[in-house]
Formats: C-alpha cells, sequence, structure tokens
C-alpha cells in the first residue's frame, strides 16, 4: 500500500506525448494534411472522402523522464521508485493525446477546396508535484521541511469537433486557408496557477510535530464527473457545453522547388457552464498532534487511511468555496513551421490516380518542421529533418530525425500509397526505441485510409 500514490503517479509518467504530427504536415498528395495546413497546396481531387473512423487514427503516449525498464528491472522495486522519484523533476509532465476521424470529406467549386468533418479527441498535460509525490512515499517524519502545493498543474478535456474549412490558391506563388470549428465537450478537469505550501518541524516538545498550510490558493475546475450519465456514449460524442475555434495556414513558393509554410491550429475556447463544479481551497491552516512516526504498515497500518484521516481534518478547517459557476476553458493554440526544398528527376505520370498540378520540380524533397504548443503553462516543441522520396507518384516513403521537449532524439518513419482511387497512409513515430519499448521514452503511430474521387 505503500506505492499506490507515487506507484500510480509514475505509471501515468511513462504516458508523455506532445501532438506534434510532423510526418504527416505538407503531404500535399493526402487529403489529411490539410487538417494539419488548411492552406496547404494539396493536389486537390474532385472530391475526396475518409472511410468512418479510419480517415485519421491518432494515439501517442511518451515519457519525459522514465521508461518501463526504469521501474521493472532486476533490481529492487523500492530501490527503483526511490531513483525514480530523485530523477524527475516539478518541470517534468506527461501529456497525452488521442484523436478519431468520424468523418472526413471535401470537395473542389469554383476553384476552391473545401472540407469538412467530424473528429473525437482527448488530450491532456499533468504536471508531476514532486515534492507531493516525496511526501506520499517517504512521509514526512523527522522532516523539516516545506513542501510545494503549487506543483499541482494539470488539465484535460474530452471533446467532438465539428469542422469546416476551405483552401485557396491565390496565385501561382501562394496558397491560403481557414477553417472553423464547433467544439462540444462533456468532460473537463483542470487545476492551474496555484500557490501554497505545506511546512512540517518538530514541535516544541520534539514529540509532534508542527504542521500548517500557508499562502494556499489551490483551485480544482471539472465538469461532467459527477454523475455516470454525464459519461454516457452519446453524451460525450454531441457534449453539453459548446465553444469556437479557428485554424489558419498557408503555403509560399519562392520558386519551383522552395517553399514555406505556416498553420496555427485551435486558436479557440470551449465555454463549460453544465454539470460544472469549482472547488477553491484559500487561507492559512496551522494544527499539530499527528505523530511522528508514519503509519506502520508491518502492524497494519493504512496508507491510505491515514492520509484520508490528515486530508478530513484539512478540509474541516481550512476555508473552502464549492460553486456550480461556468468557466471558460482556452484550448491549447498549435503552430506549425515548414520549408522545404524539392529536387530529383520528375515523378513519373501514371493512370494510377487522378492527375493534378505539379506544384514542384523532382520527386524528392527535404524539409526542416517545428512545431510548438503551450498547455498547462507547459512549453512543447519540436524541430524535425526529413527527406521524403516518391515512386511513380504512388508510393511515398519518409523518414525524419529530431529533438523535442524531451531532449532526445527521435527517428521516425512513414508511408503512403496513392494508388487507383485508395490514399494509405501509416506514420510511427521513435523507431529508435522500436526494438524494445520497455526502453523507449516514447511512441506515436498514426494511420489513415480515405478515398480521392
Amino acid at each position: 500500500m505503500r506505492h499506490v500514490l507515487v506507484f500510480w503517479s509514475l505509471l501515468c509518467l511513462i504516458q508523455a506525448k506532445a501532438q506534434d504530427k510532423h510526418l504527416l504536415y505538407n503531404q500535399t498528395h493526402n487529403p489529411q494534411s490539410l487538417m494539419l495546413n488548411p492552406g496547404a497546396a494539396y493536389q486537390a481531387t474532385e472530391f475526396h472522402i475518409g472511410v468512418p473512423a479510419l480517415s485519421n487514427l491518432y494515439a501517442s503516449v511518451g515519457n519525459s523522464v522514465l521508461n518501463v525498464d526504469d521501474l521493472f528491472n532486476a533490481n529492487d522495486f523500492n530501490s527503483n521508485v526511490a531513483v525514480s522519484l530523485e530523477q524527475i523533476s516539478s518541470t517534468d509532465f506527461l501529456a497525452f493525446n488521442q484523436k478519431l476521424d468520424l468523418i472526413n470529406f471535401g470537395f473542389s467549386h469554383n476553384n476552391r477546396y473545401y472540407s469538412a468533418g467530424v473528429y473525437q479527441e482527448s488530450d491532456g498535460v499533468f504536471n508531476f508535484p514532486k515534492d507531493l509525490m516525496e511526501l506520499a512515499y517517504f512521509g514526512n517524519a523527522g522532516q523539516d521541511r516545506s513542501y510545494d502545493i503549487g506543483e499541482i498543474n494539470f488539465r484535460a478535456n474530452l471533446q467532438t469537433v465539428f469542422h469546416i474549412g476551405v483552401n485557396q490558391q491565390m496565385s501561382d506563388e501562394l496558397h491560403l486557408g481557414v477553417r472553423g470549428k464547433l467544439y462540444t465537450s462533456s468532460v473537463n478537469i483542470r487545476s492551474v496557477k496555484n500557490t501554497g505550501q505545506f511546512n512540517t518541524g518538530p514541535g516544541e516538545d520534539g514529540i509532534l510535530l508542527d504542521q500548517s498550510i500557508s499562502n494556499l490558493n489551490l483551485k480544482f475546475d471539472r465538469t461532467g464527473l459527477e454523475g455516470e450519465s454525464n459519461l454516457s456514449p452519446g453524451n460525450i460524442l454531441l457534449g453539453s457545453n459548446y465553444g469556437l475555434g479557428l485554424d489558419f495556414g498557408l503555403s509560399y513558393f519562392f520558386s519551383e522547388r522552395w517553399e514555406f509554410t505556416a498553420s496555427v491550429l485551435d486558436f479557440g475556447f470551449i465555454h463549460f457552464s453544465k454539470n460544472t463544479r469549482r472547488d477553491a481551497y484559500q487561507g492559512f491552516f496551522e494544527y499539530d498532534g499527528l505523530p511522528v512516526e508514519f503509519p506502520q504498515f508491518s502492524e497494519g497500518d493504512d496508507l491510505i487511511t491515514y492520509y484520508q484521516n490528515l486530508g478530513d481534518e484539512i478540509e474541516q478547517n481550512l476555508p473552502t468555496e464549492t460553486s456550480g459557476d461556468a468557466y471558460t476553458y482556452m484550448q491549447p493554440a498549435k503552430i506549425n513551421l515548414g520549408l522545404s526544398y524539392n529536387f530529383g528527376g520528375k515523378a513519373n505520370s501514371c493512370n494510377c490516380r487522378l492527375k493534378s498540378a505539379e506544384k514542384q520540380e523532382g520527386n524528392q524533397t527535404l524539409s526542416l518542421h517545428g512545431f510548438s504548443m503551450v498547455s498547462a503553462n507547459n512549453v512543447f516543441y519540436s524541430l524535425n529533418a526529413m527527406y521524403e522520396r516518391s515512386f511513380w507518384k504512388t508510393v511515398y516513403l519518409k523518414v525524419s530525425v529530431g529533438i523535442d521537449q524531451f531532449n532526445q532524439p527521435n527517428f521516425g518513419g512513414g508511408v503512403a500509397l496513392d494508388v487507383w482511387k485508395i490514399n494509405l497512409f501509416a506514420n510511427l513515430d521513435r523507431l529508435n526505441h522500436l526494438g524494445n519499448v520497455y526502453n523507449a521514452e516514447a511512441l506515436a503511430f498514426q494511420f489513415g485510409l480515405n478515398l480521392k474521387l
């Protein structure tokens, strides 16, 4: 029982990754690339439609500090937990992202390409409160120190997004695009910008602990977690809270070989007003009388009961405020920047796909891609160099190497088939750990199947 709180946190830490989809970015033969840049120089078809639930499936897990082998190896598990706690810092965070396209389609009309669809997405970011994790694992017996409650920092959201976008070639060099989004959500949690210290030290008699909470300003917002009906599939798909957002993008050709691209995604918000709960804890609280000895597990003492009793005493004596007030959740906006150079022989034409205007010369591309996102006061970033080669405008191979906020090399690869009326693609990140996923700090996978008519 001693390890329950910390062990759960460390398991979650192994699942962290941002929403960087660089392997799909600017694949202009793929209609799904419009979701990353509505202004991409898409090789427009008359019509495309994604196979429902298969047109774009994305999931990512990862970690900024640890891997599975750090905890589950030949060494003593207790020692592994202690070493892991020493490794992490309060600035380490976990993140997850999952996206499932329910429907996606597009069509050409009056020299513009329109796209629309619906997708379901879940994402979250959780900072690790190192001080509180050490308190949970080691206890505060004999400790004369202050634990930072302000390290509590997280947000998570489950949403369904309805979107419609337009892409237009403004000139031979410039493409512009914009997409409007309607967000619906019934499940959301967040707690950010908290402050407070839990202070502990020996009392004057040397037997009891003097403990206090000072400068506390701790807030929790949540929606849809008070009843099972709020978590039903229908309510999750069509949420009871709404918001609006915009995507912007462009593509500019300096020449037949050089192209610059950029996009800003999810510039928007959701206003939560139904099934909400807001808890606020503020002020100062001093108490004593707790024994110096931490619970004796060998004698049947229970860690959960110990902390439950402590929490009940704090909650009864600390000023609290609970309400059902509405709150606004800002979407984590994402920025993509790209620079590419096309070279090599011209891609040979064939009858295996619809013909489209050549935007660039050559069948090989070298590119740089940068990504940035701020979420729960954490900065996500990545920088990747990529090489892509096409064969007969039917087979596309892509490899990448880069760095990100985890400060580790990242090798990725993808393959796409554009044959007849079928566009099929698969991308896999963190190939350098594919041989032994237990040593992987992060993994990401993306798959899609679309029809181009």
